[in-house]
């Protein structure tokens, strides 16, 4: 007979089964306690699926709010609105905790009903018998009516939450520490990992008959959900004229009396209305309360003269929409938002209706920001806000003041009073010690905090906090169950380094916050992905290109002279390059291959170690040393040159960080062993080490690094850049040589300023960057799930009709669409063609159309089928692959023989697990499969069976099974020669002047004449006469050949000194001298102030502009009317006035005959 509802975890999960009865025992006469130790019980089976479930990642965070947030376990999830239950029992068991407000024996019942639903799915999934369970509907009936227990009060739970934590964390704790500390400990997880997998596929073979669905109707949703919400944000939903309140002046088209009654209204301590809420049942949509929201504001905004903030909301989704803020009261769209505002930060919204100013009259400090490519920035960003956007995404290279630049900004919205609160997040607590001082530095009235410090963020203007403690706090209530950092908290959010990962790891955090978002990075904007674009907001144009709000890359600032270029060597190891090939050793070299490399069990001797092999698992001590010695002899010194200058090595893998430094301190022992050192995350104390070598007069001088200097680490000092590893990815090669790239002034000698640093290219990475590369826009490539799920389907129509294997690959792919939710966002517009593919029988009879339907379409959707890991899905793949070929006749093809040596790789590797109980198991299997005799009839059936007595122990083989080998054969190096550095292009082209005649005059720039006209300093008719014998010069006859000739590339069109300016340019700082005057103050607007950017750019490029080329591309693209619909005729004349005047000193007249 059953006792309880919970009675299923009874065998499989006694402690979870002990943890629930307890608080079903409690609903009805504690339900404060039911509540408590429902949140208790579901924590404690989220820890046990993270302990298990090897799909799952641990967020950055391990609190239970972050825990449930995570991607990979909400994925996890099936069906996908078990995520809202799960979530339900975690808000209102915390409301338990810490909210002294009553809690009704029905919401406890409502929790515990949830809590069921949660725990059965995981019983039905994760146990022996989950595919027996069959359906467990919650029995109210069950709740005992009394208890001799006395209700807990809440300081008791408070205690007992405390306790629970500490206990639960140490046996969390112990038990890590005990798999931590054995490797067979390690084979026991693995093995448990392995039976759960295998429990789970058998377990999702049977239909999952339970019903999950509860809705709540409207009045559940306001008290369990809406509630629930408001008192976190410091609201009272029973405060006086809250619920239910009357209005009047609603449409007769509504209702014939016009009147109507507000679901919530939250009100000002001076009687006035700050927010109207409309709450609609959990199984309707938010959308369809946002116009009686909005008639709701239309009333209350007549009854008082203010019209309130508007909330609609389901339960499970809440939107904002404030109609009247924004730029000049233009109302921002509605929005989604996770949570409601506290009543401050309802009062500032309103506020800020009246009493902030428009930005385009506010001008940026310049003392904080006074770059011109950081005023241009600040002002994009402001154009975007004001056009009641609110998100932006700066990039800018490293060392062109992204801080400073957001600094300014942050200024200028205080100011503005669009802005009070701003947090600025970064991924490393180093950053933000960095940032801090520098808003201290020039915001000294602005109060900060720096959470990962632990300071006290109350009350403060600009709070910083790494991306993981930020997760921490948002989680957090306070003892009367308020959340102190509620979603309206910030004004701003500052995402410093905002790439990928950032957004993939803490979407959540991002989502969380209502505020306006500014993104900072350093990622060339071509390397960008579409994801964080998206995220800021930024569309793509017809083309199919996403562009930032404002980009300065590293191109523009070397060409400014914000940043020093460097100056690339091409150093072509032949080992390096071509890899270590057995016939080209000496004979003493032969017999040390042969020591070292022959395999142990055949005796086989490889012909050629691969160059990918060098410095991932075999170190050749001859290339080390001379790299090394290169370095020393030919590297950028100081004192003189009695000292090598600052210097990075990037280094393949720490094993060859430390090969590098064991033969830096075997040929350079006089250094004492501090000169170079190891600086990575292997050590403890890295940034200890990183300190040191950010100190000019203190050791290391060469850091020898594996990725944690790649990125983030500013020296000026830097003087030389080591590529000893191949880099693939443009965005970190950028970011690397941007470790260089800081002015440092004064370095050499007082004066003596850092030009430019040097890069010692050991991989042929400047060469690959080099080649260009054409941007392609092609369509994503397919998920790994969809490719399999193509080729599963492929597979099926290449089997006879009545073949087993056939039958069970269609039914597998009818239950992925089957369990596609029509409700999800990707799958709404498919809904029509889903409906025909959930009956199986129409599988059995698919026609051209429907497969292309099936492979274009329906298997790109998201199912809500369990998740399972890469690993296996990868090893599926391959097997339908070499299914694929066989059933095609391909079995005699390369690529068959290929995929089915990566198959006995696998099986190699298993044998090496046979220690392991569940490998031992299907040793045999496994043995037979690597036989050449197995493969000779083999049939799609058999790899199916292979596939699944397999699939689930993948994950035990070994990634990388290469011992590491260490040789010292002599290597050759070739040409050592200069090559250009792959900066990313930002300019106009230069490549049509690169012709003979051309480089001849570029190589001469220093001649008086030609410099003079590079500089706009008129020319004297000495000056005209050394030209002339420049050009007559036996030299320059080598080069022009014949005058003639030579000026047939000029006349009639152009004079000579035009034609020089073309191909020289014209001095950078001299053209900005001659606008500088016309720029200065802050008169101009940001499309203005691009305009006058582009002008000097062309002039740097080329030399002069004809004043008609301001009416045409690139500057018509400003404004449609040209210069003078953007300037008016005002200042356009005074802009023709500047460029007259440059082009006056390279006219016709005083030229050379």
């Amino acid at each position: 007979m059953q006792s309880s509802n919970f009675d299923f975890l009874r065998q499989p999960f006694p402690e979870l089964h002990t943890a629930a009865v307890r608080a079903e025992h409690n609903a009805k006469t504690d339900p404060r306690a039911a509540c408590f130790h429902a949140r208790f019980t579901l924590e404690q089976a989220v820890n046990w699926l993270y302990d298990n479930e090897p799909y799952l990642q641990l967020p950055a965070s391990e609190n239970l709010g972050a825990l449930i947030h995570e991607q990979t376990f909400r994925e996890n999830l099936n069906p996908p609105q078990l995520f809202q239950k799960v979530r339900l029992v975690h808000k209102l068991g915390n409301q338990a905790a810490h909210n002294p407000g009553d809690i009704p024996p029905k919401t406890a019942i409502v929790v515990l009903q949830e809590l069921h639903h949660f725990l059965y799915w995981l019983a039905r999934y994760y146990s022996p018998n989950g595919k027996n369970l069959g359906k467990q509907p919650f029995n109210p009936n069950l709740l005992p009516e009394t208890t001799t227990q006395t209700p807990q009060t809440l300081a008791q739970l408070q205690t007992l939450e405390t306790e629970l934590k500490a206990e639960t964390e140490r046996r969390r704790q112990a038990e890590r520490q005990r798999l931590a500390d054995k490797e067979t400990y390690q084979a026991e997880l693995q093995q448990l990992q392995t039976q759960i997998e295998a429990l789970k596929t058998a377990n999702k073979r049977e239909p999952d008959s339970h019903d999950y669905s509860h809705t709540l109707d409207e009045a559940e949703t306001r008290r369990l959900y809406i509630d629930v919400l408001l008192r976190e944000a410091g609201q009272d939903p029973d405060a006086p004229h809250c619920r239910e309140y009357p209005v009047t002046g609603m449409p007769k088209s509504t209702n014939p009396s016009g009147r109507g009654s507000v679901d919530y209204v939250l009100w000002d301590d001076n009687g006035l209305p700050l927010a109207v809420v409309e709450a609609k049942r959990t199984s309707e949509s938010a959308e369809a309360g946002k116009t009686q929201a909005r008639l709701y504001a239309d009333c209350l905004e007549a009854e008082t003269g203010q019209r309130p903030i508007i909330f609609y909301s389901n339960g499970l989704k809440t939107h904002i929409w404030d109609d009247r803020g924004g730029s000049q009261g233009q109302g921002y769209p509605p929005r989604p938002i996770q949570g409601f505002l506290r009543k401050d930060e309802l009062k500032r919204l309103i506020e800020r209706r009246h009493n902030h100013k428009p930005l385009f009259n506010c001008c940026a400090d310049s003392d904080i920001a006074g770059r011109p490519y950081q005023q241009e920035a600040i002002r994009r960003v402001c154009n975007v806000l004001a056009a009641n956007r609110r998100s932006a995404l700066l990039v800018m290279a490293t060392g062109t003041g992204k801080t400073r630049t957001a600094i300014a900004l942050v200024d200028l919205l205080v100011r503005a009073n669009w802005v009070k609160r701003v947090l600025f997040l970064a991924d490393r607590t180093a950053l933000l010690t960095q940032a801090k001082r520098a808003f201290k530095r020039h915001l000294q009235h602005a109060t900060l905090a720096n959470l990962s410090d632990g300071d006290d963020p109350e009350a403060k203007d600009i709070v910083l906090a790494t991306y993981p403690t930020m997760f921490n706090r948002i989680d957090k209530t306070d003892r009367d169950g308020d959340r102190p950092f509620g979603a309206g908290y910030f004004d701003l959010v500052i995402v410093d380094e905002a790439h990928r990962s950032v957004y993939r790891k803490y979407k959540f955090l991002f989502e969380y916050f209502d505020s306006l978002l500014l993104g900072l990075t350093a990622t060339p904007r071509s390397e960008i992905d579409r994801n964080t674009f998206e995220i800021f907001d930024l569309q793509e144009d017809e083309e199919g290109h996403y562009a930032p709000t404002f980009a300065y890359e590293l191109g523009d600032a070397v060409d400014d002279g914000y940043l020093v270029p460097p100056r690339t060597l091409d150093v072509p190891f032949k080992f390096l390059q071509d890899g270590i090939r057995y016939d080209d050793l000496s004979d003493e070299e032969r017999d040390e291959y042969e020591e070292r490399l022959a395999d142990p069990e055949t005796g086989e001797i490889p012909d050629l170690v691969e160059a990918k092999a060098l410095n991932r698992w075999l170190f050749n001590d001859d290339t080390t040393d001379r790299a090394i010695q290169l370095l020393m002899e030919r590297g950028v010194k100081v004192d003189g040159g009695d000292r090598l200058g600052k210097t990075i090595v990037f280094a393949r893998n720490h094993r060859h960080a430390e090969h590098i430094t064991e033969r830096f301190n075997r040929n350079y022992p006089e250094y004492g062993g501090t000169f170079a050192q190891v600086i990575d995350s292997h050590d403890s104390k890295a940034q200890s080490l990183l300190d040191d070598f950010s100190r000019a007069d203190k050791q290391p001088t060469i850091a020898i690094s594996v990725d944690m200097l790649d990125t983030g680490v500013d020296v000026p000092e830097v003087l030389n850049l080591v590529f000893f590893k191949p880099v693939y990815s443009r965005v970190k090669y950028n970011q690397m040589v941007g470790r260089g790239t800081r002015l440092c002034p004064d370095l050499f000698a007082p004066g003596v300023d850092k030009r430019e640093f040097l890069i010692f290219d050991l991989y042929g990475n400047a060469e690959f960057f080099q080649q260009e590369i054409p941007q392609t826009h092609t369509k994503p490539q397919p998920s790994l799930t969809t490719r399999l799920l193509r080729e599963r389907l492929n597979l099926s129509q290449r089997l006879p009709s009545d073949n087993p294997l056939r039958r069970q690959v269609l039914d597998e792919l009818h239950q992925h669409v089957r369990h596609i939710d029509p409700d999800n966002i990707l799958a709404r517009s498919h809904r029509e063609a889903i409906d025909p593919f959930r009956s199986r029988a129409r599988w059995d009879k698919l026609s051209p159309e429907d497969l292309e339907t099936l492979a274009d379409r329906l298997l790109t959707l998201p199912s809500s089928q369990p998740p399972e890991s890469r690993l296996m899905k990868d090893f599926d793949l391959l097997c339908c692959q070499l299914q694929l070929a066989i059933a095609q006749g391909e079995t005699e093809t390369r690529g068959f023989m290929n995929l089915r040596d990566r198959l006995r790789s696998i099986l190699d590797g298993l044998t090496d697990k046979a220690n392991i109980n569940q490998v031992r198991e299907q040793l045999d299997r496994i043995e037979d499969a690597r036989e050449e005799s197995w493969w000779i009839n083999v049939t799609p059936a058999m790899l199916e069976a292979l596939r699944r007595h397999l699939r689930d122990l993948v994950r035990f083989v070994d990634r990388d099974r290469q011992n590491l080998v260490y040789t010292n054969f002599s290597d050759d190096v070739g040409e050592i020669e200069e090559v250009e550095t792959p900066l990313q292009p930002t300019g106009y082209s230069l490549d049509q002047y690169k012709r003979k005649v051309m480089a001849f005059i570029r190589d001469r720039e220093n001649h008086v004449a030609i410099a003079k006209l590079k500089r706009n300093l008129p020319l004297t008719e000495s000056d005209l006469d050394a030209l002339d014998s420049l050009l007559s010069s036996p030299e320059a006859m080598m080069a022009i050949e014949s005058r003639e000739q030579f000026e047939t590339l000029y006349k009639p069109e152009k004079n000579l000194k035009w034609f020089i300016r073309e191909i020289v340019g014209l001095d950078r700082q001299a053209a900005r001298a001659a606008f500088e005057q016309y720029l200065d103050g802050s008169r101009f607007n940001a499309n203005q102030i691009k305009f006058v950017e582009t002008v000097i750019e062309w002039l740097t490029q080329n030399g002069a502009i004809d004043p008609g080329q301001l009416y045409e591309p690139p500057f018509s693209n400003f404004a449609a009317d040209g210069v003078d619909g953007l300037f008016g005729e005002a200042g356009a004349d005074e802009l023709f006035s500047i460029v007259e005047s440059i082009n006056g000193s390279i006219d016709a007249y005083s030229d050379i005959a």
